[in-house]
């Protein structure tokens, strides 16, 4: 058997970043399995369709690596792979069931299903259609379908269970009397979901479902839909939601859950995979620095949890920083140029990257910590030149100290700085830390940032000892 395996997203905007770790999971199945990987747009619900939805698709699946094999753009032996260009496949299918009797013509008006609706709701039972039409003759119905406004509904056994042994969840039971017969074809000769992706997996070939966790309460629809074609059912694995920190669905409260998002804010493509595998799936071992090929090899269905995986930006991050750090330097500068101005000399952020790579959880982190390289300072308050439990006289006094130990060392590299400032400290009594604070701020007018002593070296002499001195002047002017 060849395995085939499918991501059939809805084009309702932009891609999420839980439905990428879904398709990742069914990307590494299939690639491990030397199979294929299907991409099917689902868009039969028409008022929900995003314009460029199906462009954010490609585009987020571009950027981490997802190839497709099958497609709307590569085409394939089941072309079209979009919902809405094969509806005359599914209302086949929907009046085979009806011939078969396994499905029937329902006629029933909106306003009545909302009045029994209502209805029920008020006795409290379970809000459900009440099989009014599927006592109709079939003759009869079939005769009124021709002229009267109607929906193919599915005609559910009143008794017994439907099954399913899911592959991360495990075996799962239904009783059919708290399902209701579901709508397969809608009056706008639409097809539900349900009839759609049924019909489509089973034309397309598809060997194992993956999907997410959301989809279990539609489960047995589909698998009854299945037993009605008399179709054989291939194996289903419901994988977790990807919930936020407060342990509910990730959604927009939490932050950034779009792909183009991570993207634009300095992520790697590389930690993103890393990390999402990562987010329902244990490799079993303490190992956590996974790139696609590895996970390729090493990611088992099996050892995927039903148990939601928290997202954690922080870890995120981390992830970010250890795959920043494994590129290669050409590479670095390569993907950073999307993040800087392209005026900026790459010579001087080359010579910055071996102390820049160790300090960026991302991308876009790289601007603010080398700015002051091609730029003087942003205005910053004259205080932030004094550490605290220090006096505005005592920083002024190593800045003084700073301009004549700068101004004379040779060579003026990392080493020799750092010299210098180590005596400044212990002629005043105090720390590395403290002592530093001033001279970092007069650099580059913050607190944090790349080491101050490399800092100094990319600088050079001449432009460190004007900043420096413009530093003085701010304290001899008073600190607020």
């Amino acid at each position: 058997m060849t395995v085939r395996v499918r991501f059939a997203p809805s084009p309702t905007g932009s891609l999420h970043i839980g439905s990428v770790r879904t398709a990742l999971y069914n990307y590494l199945f299939a690639r491990q399995s030397k199979g294929s990987l299907v991409l099917r747009i689902e868009d039969t619900d028409q008022d929900r369709l995003v314009p460029g939805a199906i462009e954010s698709i490609y585009e987020g699946f571009d950027w981490v690596g997802v190839k497709w094999d099958e497609g709307p753009r590569e085409g394939g032996p089941h072309d079209p792979y979009i919902q809405s260009a094969r509806l005359p496949l599914y209302q086949k299918h929907a009046q085979e069931l009806v011939d078969s009797a396994a499905a029937y013509f329902c006629f029933c008006s909106k306003e009545r299903l909302a009045s029994l609706r209502a209805q029920q709701a008020a006795r409290k039972e379970i809000t459900r259609y009440d099989g009014l039409c599927r006592r109709i003759d079939p003759k009869e119905a079939a005769e009124r379908a021709k002229s009267e406004p109607h929906v193919v509904r599915l005609r559910v056994p009143d008794e017994g269970v439907i099954a399913v042994d899911d592959l991360v969840y495990g075996h799962i039971e239904w009783p059919l009397n708290t399902i209701e017969d579901q709508v397969l074809l809608k009056s706008d000769g639409f097809p539900t979901y349900h009839l759609a992706v049924v019909v489509d997996d089973h034309v397309m070939g598809i060997t194992h479902v993956f999907r997410g966790e959301d989809w279990l309460p539609s489960t047995p629809k589909h698998l009854l839909i299945w037993r009605a074609f008399g179709w054989p059912i291939p194996p289903h694995a419901h994988v977790p939601n990807v919930l936020g920190p407060d342990g509910k669905k990730l959604a927009k409260r939490h932050g950034a859950t779009k792909v183009a998002e991570f993207k634009t804010q300095g992520y790697l493509p590389e930690a993103m995979v890393n990390y999402l595998a990562l987010v329902g799936w244990s490799p079993g071992t303490e190992e956590e620095i996974f790139s696609m090929d590895d996970l390729i090899e090493r990611w088992q269905i099996d050892q995927v949890q039903h148990a939601g995986g928290k997202w954690d930006k922080a870890r995120l991050d981390w992830f970010n920083g250890m795959w920043i750090r494994k590129l290669r330097e050409d590479d670095l500068l390569g993907r950073l140029r999307d993040f800087l101005p392209p005026e900026w000399d790459q010579q001087i952020i080359r010579k910055a990257l071996p102390v820049l790579r160790e300090r960026m959880r991302t991308l876009a982190e790289a601007r603010e910590q080398v700015e002051f390289l091609f730029a003087e300072p942003q205005p910053y308050e004259p205080r932030l030149l004094v550490p605290k439990k220090r006096e505005p006289q005592e920083a002024f006094d190593v800045l003084v100290k700073a301009t004549v130990l700068l101004g004379h060392i040779e060579p003026f590299d990392h080493a020799a700085t750092r010299a210098a400032i180590e005596g400044i400290a212990a002629e005043m009594s105090w720390s590395l830390k403290d002592t530093s604070q001033p001279i970092r701020v007069a650099i580059t007018g913050r607190l944090v940032g790349l080491p101050l002593f490399e800092s100094l070296e990319l600088l050079g002499r001449e432009r460190t000892l004007a900043r420096i001195e413009r530093a003085q002047d701010l304290l001899e002017k008073g600190v607020d």
